[in-house]
């Protein structure tokens, strides 16, 4: 009996140390299976972009020289580096960048700065776009300080404001410290500016500017057309450093009898039971010759005008009502405008709408 029970014991002690062995090695299985994914997952180095220097400085520049720059950019991660975008901060101009810089590889962004318009020290910026986790976007700078070897006083534009068929002339004073400035007209770019250049006299010079003063005088003549100007004037100045400056000349020439609105929209309505009307204002820009509106016409029938002086031979308020007469559907017709003005007897508007 006790030789059993030692038999049994022995083997129950040896069930037990079985199943802990099985339970030791079942985790270590695991963590085997567990690794093993990882081990076939390749880990893909991110691209890491690099601009050495971010900052460039052109130095000294003549006023009117145009800055060309080229950022170097450099890709040191493991994949493409993609320049999504390159957004130009205003005065900077971009005027190419490589969008794929393979790993280990360089790239470039062109930037061009024009510098006409400025005077002084300048900083002018670039942001670049790009797939970099780290830095998605920088700044790049161009920085210069602008020096106008000729100026242009009291200030670097001319502005006029005519009414067609009179003449306008504005003055500026160009002056250098330079030696060989000698400044003369090279180009006017419409044949009705015109621009003529002499040494200032002392009533014209600037005080306080040394140097050699010459008077730029800008002529409007009586046959520009009507509308917006745009006409700038290029002078050959004689100076190496900036040998040629560019006047912008901008302004208006208005009509010498002006109507707004130029359009008369009557939109939707319903004759008879809409009480419907539309001004017109007539206005003679050169108030010191009377021009008077004698009467007004619409070729549609149904309407009705009113010519109503406001200020008489200066402005007129012409009013059109659409009368109970007026036929259903589309309007398109003219308003027709009767003045005494030798230039323009007749002025006709298109008129618009529907009768419902």
């Amino acid at each position: 009996m006790f030789q059993i029970q030692r038999i049994a014991c022995i083997a129950l002690t040896a069930l037990v140390a079985a199943g802990a062995s099985e339970a030791q090695q079942k985790p270590a299985g695991n963590k085997a299976k567990a690794a093993a994914p990882a081990e076939k997952k390749a880990v893909v180095a991110a691209p890491k972009i690099e601009v050495i220097p971010e900052t460039k400085d052109a130095g000294i520049v003549a006023k009117g020289q145009v800055i060309e720059t080229t950022f170097v950019v450099k890709n040191n991660g493991g994949s493409d580096l993609l320049i999504t975008d390159a957004r130009p901060g205003c005065g900077c101009t971009v005027a190419s960048f490589d969008k794929v810089i393979k790993p280990g590889a360089e790239g470039k962004v062109m930037t061009s700065v024009d510098t006409k318009s400025f005077s002084g020290p300048i900083s002018k910026s670039v942001l670049l776009v790009s797939n970099d986790p780290e830095r998605g976007q920088i700044n790049l700078f161009v920085k210069a300080t602008v020096k106008p070897f000729v100026d242009i006083l009291p200030q670097p534009y001319v502005r006029v404001a005519v009414v067609k068929g009179d003449s306008d002339s504005r003055d500026v004073i160009l002056l250098s410290e330079e030696k060989t400035f000698k400044p003369t007209v090279a180009e006017a770019s419409q044949p009705y500016v015109k621009a003529e250049i002499a040494p200032a006299g002392e009533k014209d010079k600037i005080p306080g500017h040394p140097g050699e003063q010459y008077r730029l005088r800008i002529t409007v003549t009586a046959d520009a057309p009507e509308g917006l100007l745009n006409a700038p004037v290029r002078v050959s100045t004689g100076v190496a450093q900036q040998p040629t400056v560019e006047i912008p000349i901008s302004g208006v020439v208005r009509a010498r009898v002006s109507v707004t609105p130029v359009l008369v929209n009557f939109g939707n309505f319903t004759a008879g039971k809409d009480a419907i009307t539309r001004n017109i204002i007539v206005t003679n820009n050169k108030p010191a010759t009377p021009v008077k509106v004698t009467r007004a016409e619409v070729s549609i029938p149904g309407f009705i005008t009113d010519v109503v002086p406001t200020q008489e031979g200066v402005s007129y308020t012409v009013v059109v009502k659409a009368s109970d007469k007026v036929k259903k559907g589309a309007l398109d017709g003219t308003v027709k405008l009767y003045t005494t003005d030798k230039d323009k007897p007749m002025i006709e508007l298109p008129l618009k709408g529907e009768v419902l």
